[in-house]
């Protein structure tokens, strides 16, 4: 069988096409990719943009061709940090399915998480024993640990590269006071959780939180 898998990200939009079959590792046959820079058009409310919205839409409809004349079956589409974050994402996701046919499914920081540990077992195998995944995305970090297919931890942190540089470092270059303070900042925010709050934990960053943040001073 063949698939389209589609992961729609905060920066790109991604289309692997893989042959499948049962009890086999599935084979890569092609890769596609866009940039959409969703993150960058989350309007100040929360909301994706309608640009934002237009631009995914007419991605989605461009891969989901690609992947039928590729000779997929079926198109599985997930959506990250960006879609996941929006206050609209059911409409825009609403407007995805209408259009394309395609329904995205949005993937929480946790699930990313423990997909992202299964991906790397699956690759390294068992006799690699504990591995620690450390998972940069342009909106979210995910965090997990373990030695078997679920991890006995995971995380996600809204720490993205992209997030992290929008939001703390405006200026180019920035200037050292305001990389130290970046740096304090992210020790404190990645500092081990209480003992209680471990497996799979998930912290959570309020809007608020990072409007006062981003009023410090550089």
């Amino acid at each position: 069988m063949r698939l389209g898998v589609l992961d729609i990200g905060s920066n790109t939009v991604h289309l692997l096409v893989v042959d499948a079959h049962w009890g086999a590792h599935p084979t890569p046959m092609s890769s596609t990719k866009a940039t959409l820079r969703l993150a960058e058009k989350i309007e100040p409310s929360g909301r994706l943009s309608q640009a934002g919205e237009d631009a995914l839409v007419e991605s989605v409809e461009e891969f989901t061709k690609i992947a039928r004349s590729s000779g997929c079956s079926e198109v599985m589409a997930f959506a990250t940090s960006a879609v996941r974050d929006a206050s609209n994402t059911d409409t825009v996701l609403a407007h995805v399915k209408d259009v394309t046919g395609v329904d995205v499914e949005v993937l929480s920081g946790i699930d990313e998480s423990r997909l992202t540990a299964l991906a790397v077992r699956r690759w390294y195998g068992w006799s690699v024993g504990r591995v620690l995944n450390i998972d940069i995305g342009g909106g979210s970090l995910e965090l997990s640990n373990g030695v078997d297919e679920e991890p006995d931890v995971a995380l996600s942190l809204p720490l993205g590269a992209g997030r992290v540089t929008r939001e703390w470092l405006p200026e180019d270059p920035p200037g050292r006071r305001r990389v130290s303070m970046l740096r304090d900042w992210l020790d404190a925010e990645i500092a081990p959780p209480p003992p209680a709050s471990r497996p799979r934990a998930h912290r959570t960053w309020s809007r608020a939180r990072r409007r006062r943040c981003a009023r410090w001073p550089a």
